[in-house]
This record gives structure tokens, sequence and C-alpha cells, in this order.
């Protein structure tokens, strides 16, 4: 009964306006303070990520790469008439994830590619010079070395450390529109539990979050005071893993988990077959309800650094259902960043400059 309630005080907020509506948000949505580390990752508005361009990799290898990964899994070399294209579109931050394993030296050093830092650090330039906030990570070296075990965990943070230390000396002067994220998706790669993660693991990944913030903190410049991102295991929303992330006591940071919604009819990633049920509507709900009690009710920031879905057949569902989404993230107070890798999740066409499903932005943003 306590469920059926709950949604059709879904279905009031989202239908009706005025009164009733104000009324049903009161007994949905509870208050916070507003914190600079809520009011910051609120901030970062509607976002765009640049997938499948500096995180592209031949997962595994333990051979070195030149600049010529960014174009290897198919999308064009970025430029910053694409960044002015997000923008125009009405978007407000860039995430851009990058994978670091195969551009950088050997132990004990594991010195980074100045070749591969330059070209980061100038993406990086033309998104703060379009006035936007960007934010750069380590993405995808769960497939070489950031494993996240009892048995790797001492390896993982140092080469985590070497990283961030490198990259704190490279942006040590840039101002708080660049984001720092600890760690895309950590987790073990293979492992039975790959995605929903285990107690040993959930450890190892807190440390390795405490690890790299430490690192950056004391990183030189600005980095004492950058707001800086971390993860869940795996950026996983379940509730296991939400309830298990260690909070570091730092008024500038702030939780991103991952949200790719599927249901019991619907494949990865969620086809658009139809408008989510009152049901799918609410189990989205209690998810949300538990990350804003985890984490905006004790003072941290939150943004859904990926979220999106490959159905293009059924647009008039997908902007629907991705409206409800980023509506009620909204109202938690939690920004959304969709996935856009260039090819199964893409919105914008990089080659020409336009909008591939303009219903689908307009949606987000």
């Amino acid at each position: 009964m306590i469920n059926r309630i709950i949604s059709l005080l879904l279905v009031i907020s989202n239908c009706i306006s005025g009164a009733f509506s104000q009324a049903a948000d009161f007994l949905l949505f509870p208050s916070y303070e507003m914190t600079e580390s809520i009011q910051f990752a609120q901030s970062l508005g509607s976002g765009w990520n640049l997938g499948n361009t500096f995180e592209a990799c031949e997962k595994h290898s333990t051979e070195k790469a030149g600049l010529e990964t960014e174009t290897m899994w198919g999308n064009p070399e970025t430029t910053k008439e694409l960044f002015a294209f997000v923008k125009e579109c009405g978007f407000d931050s860039i995430r851009i994830p990058v994978t670091w394993a195969q551009h950088m030296g050997d132990a004990p050093d594991y010195t980074i590619d100045p070749a591969w830092l330059d070209r980061i650090n100038q993406v990086v330039d033309w998104v703060l010079e379009l006035d936007m906030k960007v934010i750069i990570n380590v993405h995808h070296d769960d497939a070489f070395w950031l494993i996240t075990d009892n048995e790797h965990a001492d390896s993982s943070e140092y080469i985590l450390r070497k990283i961030w230390s490198q990259l704190c000396e490279r942006f040590a002067s840039y101002g708080e529109n660049l984001v720092f994220e600890t760690m895309n998706e950590p987790r073990v790669v293979g492992a039975q539990d790959e995605w929903s993660g285990n107690p040993e693991t959930r450890a190892v990944v807190n440390r390795l979050n405490f690890a790299a913030l430490d690192t950056i903190r004391n990183g030189g410049g600005n980095n004492k005071t950058r707001f800086v991102i971390i993860p869940t295991y795996a950026c996983s929303g379940l509730d296991e893993n939400i309830d298990a992330l260690a909070l570091p006591d730092d008024s500038r940071v702030i939780v991103t988990v991952h949200y790719y919604f599927g249901t019991a009819h619907q494949s990865e990633f969620a086809d658009n077959e139809s408008k989510w049920s009152l049901s799918e509507k609410f189990s989205l709900y209690k998810t949300f309800r538990r990350m804003h009690k985890r984490y905006i009710a004790k003072g941290y920031g939150v943004v859904k650094s990926e979220f999106g879905w490959t159905d293009r057949t059924n647009l008039e569902n997908l902007a629907a259902n991705a409206e409800f989404y980023v509506e009620l993230a909204k109202k938690f107070g939690f920004p959304c960043m969709v996935w856009d890798n260039g090819s199964s999740f893409e919105l914008i066409d990089r080659i020409n400059l336009t909008q591939k499903y303009p219903e689908y932005i307009e949606a987000i943003t």
C-alpha cells in the first residue's frame, strides 16, 4: 500500500501542476542543506560525455600506444568546434574519460607520455575557454593495473598515486571549473561479482578513493581545494554499494553513481519499447532516495556522471523516460551527464556537428 501511495504521488508530482504537485513534492523529496559540495555539483548542470575517445585502448595489452588511440574506436579527432556545438545544444559541462595505462612508462615512475598529457591538457583548455566545467578521470585502467582486491591493492594504490601526482603537477594552477574524478567504475574485471562487488572489493575501492584524494590534496596549488569526485564500487547503484562507500571528511568531495536503467522485460542499457510503468518509476525513485539519504543529507553533492540508453527506434518513449529520469534526479539534487560514445549511445554527430536525436537532447537539457 505504501508503494502504491508513493507511486501515486510520483504521478501527481510529474503530471499535475499547482498546489497538489507542490504537496506531493513536499512528501516525496526531503529538504537538505545547500553545502558547497552540493551547490557545485548542481552547477555541473546538464552534462555530456566524450565517450570512446581518450579512453579508447587495446584492453589488457602490454604494448605502449600513442596519440592514435583517440580515434581507434571509430570517433573522429576531437575539436574545439565540437565542444562549442555541445554547449550550443544546451549542455553545461563535459566529462572527458581518459585511459592512462598504455600512455605511461614502467615502474617505478610510471611517467605519463608528455605528448598524451599535452593532448589531454589541450582539450581541457578548450572546454574551459567556453566557460564550461570539465571532468577528467582514470578510465578503463581496470583492464590493466587498477584491480580492486586485496592481492592488488598495494600496486593499484601506488600507480594511482603516481598518475594523480603528475596530473596535479600539470594542472595545479587551474581553477575549480576543472574537476578530478578519482576512478571510473573501479572493480575486478572478469570476477563473478564484477559489477556487484563484495566486502573486500568495496573496502579496496574506499582505500583507493582516499589514496587518490590524499594525493590530490597534497598536489600543490589549487589542488588543495579542487572539487574531487569519488565513485562507489563499479559506480554501482546497488543498495549495498551505495551504503558501503566511505565518505571522507572533505567539504569538496562529490559522489558519483552511474545508472543504466534496465527492467525485467528490457535488455541491458534498456530499450524503450514503452514508457516506464509506475513500478519502474518507483524502483528508480527508491534508488535515488537512498542516495539522497546516504550522501545529500550528509552534505555531499552527487552527480550521475553516466546514464543513457541505446534504443533509437522508440524516440518518443526514449525522450519521455529521459525527461522523467533527469527531472527526478534534479528534485533529489543530482545533476546528470549523458553517455555519448559516438555509436550505440550517440546523441551528437561529431563529424557534421548536428544533433542526431534532438528530442532526446532536449529531454536531457
